[in-house]
């Protein structure tokens, strides 16, 4: 599989850069998952103009176009193959705010609950396996900061500027471990957002009360609650 990566991550802030190619993947599509499924949990945002049938082939259009088009101009292959890439997730973006509006008195059927918690175990598998799995394959491989021989500073070194030693030393692998916990920590974090998100999806907005008192500026005048907020 091609990287996609430009050669100039080699020479750009660390040696080798261009080698966190699949940390980088595993990442934009966790992201991107991730935004998928807070449009979800919002309700249709835009109208399709297209059926669901025609929506759903031109999937097939995209890539077989970009595959087409990358083989015939060899030269911008790259560049044309980033191009399919962002036509797919754009597509996949509108398709999915775009989606025929639901009842939420109507229970799911069952190939939609299997094939949601498929979905949901190869997100939950991306978050807390592949992503940081990336990452210390990176660290370790690319970075080398799985030698422990090696320190980002010793107990007889001076705290920075102060001419206090530290009190520990502190080397590459602990650090290194140290940013994989984060990266837990905040998955974590956006999972336990996203079950919240979840749950309420389908609670009803709260409609403003008539008698309820109208909020007036220092100078005496009614405010105006902005459509941007959403009118709580």
């Amino acid at each position: 599989m091609s990287n996609l990566l430009p050669n100039w991550f080699n020479d750009w802030w660390i040696d080798g850069l261009r080698g966190a190619g699949r940390l980088f993947w595993s990442v934009l599509i966790l992201l991107l998952v991730t935004a998928i499924i807070v449009i979800l949990i919002k309700p249709p945002m835009l109208k399709r103009p297209v059926s669901t049938r025609v929506g759903v082939a031109l999937f097939g259009v995209i890539i077989v176009g970009t595959l087409v088009l990358a083989k015939i101009i060899t030269p911008w292959q790259n560049t044309i193959v980033w191009l399919g890439i962002l036509a797919l997730i754009a597509h996949t973006f509108f398709m999915v705010a775009s989606r025929p509006a639901r009842d939420p008195d109507v229970a799911a059927t069952w190939a939609e609950s299997f094939a949601g918690a498929v979905g949901v175990f190869a997100f939950m598998a991306l978050a807390y396996a592949i992503v940081p799995h990336e990452w210390m394959t990176f660290a370790n491989a690319n970075l080398g900061w799985g030698d422990t021989t090696k320190f980002l500073f010793q107990s007889n070194q001076n705290i920075f500027f102060i001419p206090i030693n530290w009190p520990f030393n502190f080397d590459y692998p602990a650090l290194r471990d140290i940013i994989v916990s984060v990266i837990y920590i905040v998955i974590l974090g956006a999972n336990l957002k996203l079950w919240v998100m979840w749950q309420h999806r389908l609670d009803p907005i709260p409609e403003a009360d008539p008698n309820a008192p109208v909020k007036r500026s220092r100078f005496g005048r009614p405010l105006q609650v902005s459509s941007a907020s959403g009118g709580n």
